[in-house]
């Protein structure tokens, strides 16, 4: 009545030469979103351009990034970012952040010092203190610490090289810059 198939012969030099299949990765269920893209913040419109590190993801020490991110993981040290940094539901944080944009969806054990603006979610919990020009905090959201909105601070350049890259990589971080950056001295 039921018969099992045979798997079909695979060639090691076809799957080694093949490109593996890009599959998107979702940060939160899509959800049909009527509003017409323009008037969606752009952290909002495109998570999927974000680079993540999912749930299962442990790092310690510090993280210093040029590009949108999402931590579902958890990171135990400083981030330095120079873009959108997102705190997703599952993610959590011991240490400072520095970043242009902090979404806080999860938790963080730390100060937040943003160039542009910090938005709390609900089900954020931030223990630490909040310096940036603009804060939005929703219904649900928790902060046991204090908001300066007079003291933004300035999120500096990274410059990273790229492995591969053809064009001429920036000036690398040595420690002691990152070190610099990250403590804000």
């Amino acid at each position: 009545m039921w018969k099992r198939k045979q798997p079909e012969p695979v060639d090691l030099e076809d799957v080694m030469t093949e490109t593996p299949p890009v599959w998107p990765i979702a940060t939160r269920p899509a959800a049909p979103d009527p509003a017409p893209a323009a008037d969606v913040p752009a952290e909002r419109s495109s998570p999927s351009r974000a680079s993540t590190l999912g749930a299962t993801l442990r790092i310690k020490g510090d993280l210093v990034a040029d590009e949108d991110l999402v931590i579902q993981g958890q990171v135990e040290g400083s981030i330095l970012h120079t873009r959108s940094l997102t705190i997703g539901a599952q993610g959590k944080v011991r240490g400072d952040i520095r970043a242009r944009r902090i979404v806080v969806e999860g938790s963080v054990e730390g100060n937040l010092f943003a160039l542009e603006n910090v938005s709390l979610r609900p089900g954020a919990t931030v223990r630490g203190d909040i310096y940036a020009a603009a804060i939005a905090m929703e219904d649900g959201a928790r902060l046991i610490g204090r908001i300066d909105m007079d003291n933004a601070p300035a999120v500096p350049t990274v410059k990273v090289a790229v492995p591969g890259s053809l064009e001429t990589p920036g000036a690398e971080l040595t420690d002691s810059q990152s070190d610099e950056l990250l403590t804000g001295s």
